[in-house]
């Protein structure tokens, strides 16, 4: 074994059959700094040489596990997925305790729908198994969350209004601050791109300067699940929002501090508060605003591979869905037969 005093700390080095391996012991006791290089020595061959395993960082195998699934249909949503799993301390896999990944997920929980949870589960799972692939030392993996069969929720024209009046940074509220207004701001620009694209947080929150064409007043939507990029005309609203941004950018981002950092959700839940509206028949998410998106154009008399075309949909039974939100043609026909009898 190799160890080596830094700082008061013992570190651990060995290398087995050409795979480093480094730990440190987090104390300055050289008998029991020992006893743990001891151990580790024997778990390292033990892994490496019998089992032919291999330690890998936990955002080093993030990295392979999307590296190998550039280019496929589900390299978006892997991506968008693994960001969160990226908040786990970087430590080497197989040392990752299950308690971690389910505290992640609590964590989690507290920004999404059920369904999406699900699938972030799928994804932490899909991760494991990867590393079994590629002979990597592995860790906990979780149990399934099964789907849920949700109902469409939308917003009313008064509910839009009264989030934007809650996320207004001109508003007077407590503990008002520039710092405070500033990302008021930020996010009542995200609920109008969400609504005005069509788009997911993600989409809206990664959106970059080069994509944006204020000569053909255009936005160029990346999207990330499964999707087709989109070229899709600003509104005059939208249009005012990214004008007012592009006067006040910082780098090639449109929202730079939520691109560059990991950001909640939290915020769109603590304004809907503000704005007291009931969530009774449906939790209120940062999706509700592409379903909402969706219906509007259903209404407005925009076909379903329009709509199918805007959302960047691939395939038209995701499209589908949001039929079941309008009334059909025979629908209102049946409803007009049966006024006229009881007339």
């Amino acid at each position: 074994m190799s160890l080596t005093l830094r700082n008061g700390i013992w570190h651990w080095r060995k290398m087995v059959d050409g795979v480093p391996q480094s730990r440190t012991t987090g104390t300055g006791d050289e008998a029991l700094a020992k006893k743990m290089a001891a151990k580790w020595d024997h778990e390292a061959i033990q892994q490496i040489r019998v089992e032919g395993l291999r330690p890998i960082l936990l955002h080093d195998a993030i990295k392979g596990f999307l590296q190998d699934r550039k280019g496929t249909n589900g390299y978006g949503s892997a991506e968008n997925h693994m960001r969160a799993w990226k908040k786990l301390p970087n430590k080497l896999v197989k040392e990752i305790a299950l308690h971690e990944v389910k505290e992640a997920l609590e964590k989690r929980k507290a920004e999404v729908a059920h369904n999406t949870l699900a699938v972030a589960v799928m994804y932490w799972n899909a991760l494991m198994n990867w590393c079994a692939e590629k002979k990597l030392s592995t860790g906990p993996k979780l149990p399934a969350i099964k789907s849920q069969a949700t109902k469409l929720r939308t917003l009313s024209l008064e509910e839009e209004q009264r989030i934007l009046d809650a996320l207004n940074p001109d508003a007077k509220y407590r503990g008002k601050s520039n710092v405070h207004a500033a990302a008021r701001q930020d996010n009542q620009d995200v609920v109008v791109c969400l609504l005005h694209l069509g788009a997911r947080i993600t989409e809206v929150e990664t959106l970059e300067w080069k994509d944006v064409d204020f000569k053909a007043n255009t936005v160029y939507v990346r999207r990330l699940k499964r999707g087709n990029p989109c070229l899709l005309l600003m509104t005059a609203r939208l249009r005012a929002v990214m004008e007012r941004r592009y006067a006040e950018r910082t780098d090639g981002f449109v929202f730079s501090r939520k691109a560059t950092h990991n950001t909640s959700t939290q915020w769109l839940d603590r304004a809907i508060k503000r704005a007291g509206i009931d969530e009774t028949h449906g939790k209120i998410t940062s999706h509700v605003y592409r379903h909402t998106a969706a219906t509007r154009l259903l209404r407005a008399g925009m076909d379903i591979v329009e709509v199918q075309k805007f959302l960047g949909h691939k395939n038209i039974q995701s499209t589908l869905v949001y039929l079941h939100a309008i009334p059909s043609e025979v629908a209102k026909r049946a409803a007009n037969v049966f006024d006229a009898v009881a007339a």
